[in-house]
């Protein structure tokens, strides 16, 4: 079986995950086993791609290959109502309309959480408040009616927390934690983890926490430091590593008041940052740290 390239967005979609996921390229080809130019070839819209070769990028860049078709029918339905558009015209409420007209009928998530994504990413910073605001009744009840959290849950959480109200957030992460915990019960059992939804959790955990001292309500904090505590992340999982030590530095500077080693211990954070993960990545990790201890001292305890 091959993946062709055709109305189904497989390639867009591929191409999605290689961005976020910011694995390099060299190590997916040489896992996959695909020459560069046939790998470049299919991203770019030619040829196609076998299923074991599709599967192997997969793997290695840490995607179900349930998401990945859920992701690529969210495209296509989301696309086919945008055909006459121009490709460079900016996200407008024709998207929020085709998200919402989608989710209406299917039930499907994505179809909000692309929405979503492709506001956050495209339209400019005044226009995405607007169509956010559109949006966000339906999130906010898909969401605050989540009993178990999906990877796809769980980044839509992501996009939308700093929108949402603080009661909101109380309502959900309950369910966020019961998830975490349920994952971490799998592993312990011998069975395999979902590494890249554990990873988005745990951002979910850590942003909430700076949130709660934001709102000036710590006492919410203290089963959160001590879950993620618990955990026991994969020897490879270098992510949750960096989570964990997050936590290290917002208890130090918040809960113990040592702005000295908050300051150390969040310059070794970024200094392993650029020193180990792909320049590629680097934005990630300044948007999860607040760009600067400054800029994070100040969110944290304003």
């Amino acid at each position: 079986m091959a993946f062709h390239i055709d109305e189904n967005h497989y390639n867009e979609a591929l191409r999605f995950f290689i961005r976020e996921k910011g694995v390099p390229v060299k190590i997916i080809l040489a896992h996959a086993d695909i020459s560069r130019s046939r790998f470049y070839g299919y991203l770019n819209g030619s040829g196609d791609l076998a299923m074991s070769r599709l599967l192997s990028i997969l793997e290695v860049i840490h995607v179900s290959l349930d998401e990945f078709m859920l992701y690529a029918r969210s495209l296509k339905g989301i696309n086919s109502n945008m055909m006459l558009q121009q490709e460079t015209s900016l996200i407008n409420e024709a998207t929020v309309e085709s998200g919402l007209q989608t989710y209406k009928q299917t039930k499907d998530v994505a179809a909000i959480a692309t929405a979503v994504t492709q506001i956050k990413t495209h339209a400019s910073e005044e226009s995405a408040g607007k169509l956010l605001k559109k949006l966000l009744p339906t999130v906010r009840n898909i969401l605050c009616r989540r009993h178990y959290f999906s990877l796809i849950d769980a980044n839509l959480l992501l996009d939308v927390m700093d929108s949402l109200r603080y009661e909101d957030l109380q309502t959900i992460l309950p369910f966020v934690r019961k998830t975490i915990m349920q994952q971490q019960a799998s592993q312990q059992a011998g069975l395999e983890m979902e590494i890249t939804r554990q990873q988005a959790l745990l951002t979910v955990i850590y942003q909430y926490t700076l949130r709660a001292f934001h709102e000036q309500a710590s006492a919410d904090t203290k089963r959160d430091f001590e879950l993620v505590d618990s955990l026991e992340p994969a020897i490879s999982d270098w992510y949750t590593n960096v989570i964990r030590k997050l936590m290290t530095v917002v208890r130090t500077l918040a809960v113990a008041d040592n702005e000295y080693e908050a300051r150390v211990e969040y310059n070794n954070i970024l200094a392993a940052v650029y020193a180990i993960q792909p320049q590629s990545v680097w934005n990630n990790y300044e948007r999860l740290m607040h760009n600067n201890f400054n800029d994070f001292k100040t969110y944290t305890m304003p």
